[in-house]
């Protein structure tokens, strides 16, 4: 007791209980104008535990440093032990200490600001859903009561356009809309909730009375069944935005959510396009939804007259953007899309930096076409931090992140796209393939298989199954799953790969004819040729690649199996190289 008595007199008389108040003060001023500038520039809340932190983490470094060492007029100087006259200025040793407690400090500090800067997807995104996720909603289809059938563009269209002014509210998972759009007319309230995994149900009808739209919503709690809210709106086609951000803010307060500053700001805009743009970008997002080029063609055609009549429209560049950025993903790419994309995202963004998609075009621009996979994420992260439930952008960002080694972080991101979207099998079977690529065999088939059951046909879910089974070196059960694309005009190279593996040399003659008949594509033509071992011919195929802008080429360097025999190949790490990416340790 007389020891520990002796240390603590010996504390007050180093001024170490001073220098615990005031670093407690300091910081506890700190923190409330740190909360403040957080605020001030819409900074999410979810970043202020990481100052915390920080903080906690410097309070033993303030410690020791006043337990060692006193601040006086004439600088730093060591406190001298009791009774004690000898020199007291700064040694050799005291620089090093110093210098050790600020490097410290100074990581402590760095790895603060880059948390912080992560914050806002980070708070929304895979990691922390499970900490911020209040309600996860369903927006059912609206129901067409016009009496034009041609009218459906007006509730698809409002229906699209209800779940994305909902993914703005960061602490609300909002299911995407091809999912939702699964559920049948004969499904209860409980099978809906099982289905797609949600707890709120929003559910409504349109009718178009002349120039104006009447629209019908109530909000039913999945659990119990019960309705908890329910309004009809009566409004122009140049009030159907405010009327959007209206319905979000009610359902917001029905679950009781602190909106954030920047969500109030997002919904209280009022400032809508002109009825003729709004119902042609509903037209035009129309057929993007359709999924295929003929679909993404005639939106083009749509927004393209849409920004000639209403040359600045934010909305209609920004629907531009996307059906040319989707267009332009593909092995076989659209000559010019991915600029056009570009030059759309940016005029959207020149008349209205919050659209998401506008972002997401701008990323997909970035490492599909320019391969700058910085600014692509750059441009990721602002689309999730204004619309975490946009599922294409965590697709997209899931297989940048499968590009730079983060391997972890992407199968986060591919998860979530199928609590996103739950009932797509493009999601799901590119999901299984991240599986495998990880070495997750089971997850792999297992993911594989559920795709199968949505969709027995799709061909992606047959392509990884094989692969997998590739991977597993059970190559017979992989030709099994592979026939499955014999006839597939695009498809069927993963089956000539198969073969020439198993060593099937005239079936796989025969299966690469009907490539050839169906006309060579250096994506293709890179993989068969690497499955078969062939450096010369996989490397010529993978230059053309890259000189045709396949936007998939970096994946074919670093990330397809098939080409992973040539990383140790000097040239296949000159492709590496120009494109700032390195190859995984195996």
């Amino acid at each position: 007791m007389q020891r520990l008595w002796q240390f603590l007199k010996e504390m007050r008389r180093r001024r170490v209980f001073g220098t615990a108040g005031i670093y407690i003060v300091g910081t506890w001023v700190l923190l409330q104008v740190v909360a403040l500038a957080f605020q001030s520039f819409s900074i999410p809340d979810t970043a202020l535990p990481y100052v915390w932190i920080a903080a906690i983490a410097g309070f033993p470094l303030a410690l020791i440093f006043g337990w060692r060492y006193d601040i006086t007029a004439e600088g730093v100087i060591r406190t001298a032990p009791a009774a004690s006259t000898e020199d007291l200025s700064l040694r050799r040793p005291d620089y090093l200490i110093i210098t050790a407690l600020a490097a410290v400090a100074v990581v402590v500090m760095g790895s603060m600001v880059n948390e912080i800067r992560q914050g806002p997807m980070r708070g929304s995104g895979p990691w922390y859903v499970a900490d911020r996720l209040v309600t996860a909603i369903a927006v059912l289809p609206l129901e067409n009561l016009s009496s034009n059938q041609g009218q459906d563009f007006l509730s698809a269209g409002l229906h699209d356009a209800l779940i994305t002014t909902l993914s703005r509210i960061t602490t609300f998972r909002v299911t995407s809309r091809f999912s939702s759009r699964r559920v049948r007319d004969d499904m209860s309230v409980p099978d809906i909730r099982n289905l797609l995994n949600v707890d709120k149900l929003l559910s409504g009808s349109v009718i178009r009375e002349g120039a104006q739209v009447r629209v019908n919503v109530s909000l039913i709690d999945a659990e119990t069944e019960e309705p908890l809210w329910a309004e009809t709106y009566l409004r122009e086609f140049d009030g159907l935005i405010s009327m959007q951000n209206e319905i979000a803010s009610a359902v917001a307060r029905e679950v009781k959510v602190q909106l954030t500053p920047e969500e109030e700001r997002q919904l209280s805009r009022d400032n809508g396009p002109r009825p003729d743009t709004y119902e042609a970008y509903l037209k035009g997002m129309f057929q993007l939804h359709k999924g295929s080029p003929r679909g993404y063609r005639r939106g083009i055609e749509i927004f393209t007259e849409a920004v000639e009549n209403d040359p600045t429209s934010a909305l209609a560049y920004a629907g531009l953007a996307i059906a040319y950025a989707q267009l332009g993903h593909s092995p076989f790419p659209v000559t010019g899309a991915y600029p056009r994309a570009r030059e759309a995202a940016q005029r959207a963004l020149e008349y209205d930096s919050d659209l998401a998609e506008a972002h997401l075009a701008v990323g997909m621009y970035k490492i599909y076409y320019e391969w700058d996979f910085t600014g692509g994420e750059d441009a990721f992260l602002r689309a999730l931090e204004l619309n975490p439930s946009l599922v294409d952008a965590h697709y997209h960002y899931a297989w940048l992140l499968e590009l730079m080694l983060r391997n972890d972080e992407a199968i986060a991101f591919g998860e979530y796209t199928k609590e996103l979207n739950p009932l797509s099998p493009f999601y799901s079977a590119w999901l299984a393939d991240q599986y495998r690529d990880a070495g997750m065999y089971e997850q792999a088939i297992a993911e594989a298989r559920s795709t199968l059951e949505l969709n027995p046909d799709y061909p992606v879910a047959w392509l990884v199954l094989g692969q997998t089974y590739v991977d597993m070196g059970r190559v017979d059960e992989a030709v099994s799953a592979h026939e499955n694309l014999r006839d597939s005009p695009f498809w069927a190279w993963a089956l000539a790969a198969t073969l020439a593996k198993a060593g099937h040399e005239e079936e796989f003659q025969s299966i690469m004819q009907h490539v050839e008949d169906t006309g060579t594509n250096p994506f293709t033509m890179a993989l068969i040729h690497g499955a078969l071992g062939d450096a010369e011919e996989t490397l010529k195929w993978l230059q053309a690649a890259k000189d045709q802008k396949i936007p998939w080429f970096p994946w074919q360097v670093t990330w397809f199996p098939q080409t992973k025999f040539l990383h140790d190949d000097p040239r296949m790490q000159a492709f590496a190289d120009e494109l700032g990416i390195e190859f995984p340790i195996e």
